[in-house]
């Protein structure tokens, strides 16, 4: 017989607080299924993003990511395609392909499935918990230190930015 894994036995109700609720870099994220929650199965967050801001090309070599626009616009860039991508779309990210996106002039929100789960742990261990209704960090751009850091700990989740 074999064993099933990553089973979600459990409901399981995301809602946005104090402990589940970080700044990560430029971002504003909350987590509303973790791993813990999903016995690693998938994570799920809420991504504020700001204006014509984004995450360096990177690869998440275990985890396919799905991206739902919520609000504004975005560009998204996954392997050689180019997706320019509204309110209500969506965009799949397939484990092992260079990613990235970009907001439009607005910002946007969108909510970011992981499969499976660890995205939500790379959050934890890099963001600053805040308050869920704090906006966005004061972001002045990523330091020379910063950005080793992101790497550093990118390398344990088996993520890798491509940086130029």
């Amino acid at each position: 017989m074999s064993e099933l894994k990553n089973i979600v036995i459990k409901p399981l109700h995301g809602i946005p607080n104090d402990q589940n609720t970080y700044h990560f870099m430029q971002e504003t994220i909350t987590i509303l299924a973790s791993e813990e929650d999903t016995n690693g199965a998938f994570s799920v967050v809420h991504l504020v993003e700001p204006p014509k801001m984004g995450p360096p090309l990177h690869v998440h070599e275990n985890e396919d990511e799905t991206f739902y626009i919520k609000k504004g616009r975005f560009i998204f860039l996954v392997g050689d395609e180019i997706f320019e991508v509204n309110e209500n779309e969506y965009v799949f990210a397939p484990k092992g392909i260079p990613h990235r996106f970009e907001a439009g002039i607005d910002g946007g929100e969108m909510i970011v499935t992981a499969s499976p789960a660890k995205f939500d742990s790379f959050v934890k261990e890099l963001g600053l918990q805040v308050p869920k209704d704090s906006g966005l960090p004061d972001f002045q751009g990523p330091t020379p230190e910063q950005m080793q850091q992101l790497v550093n700990v990118a390398e344990k989740y088996n993520y890798k930015f491509i940086l130029e």
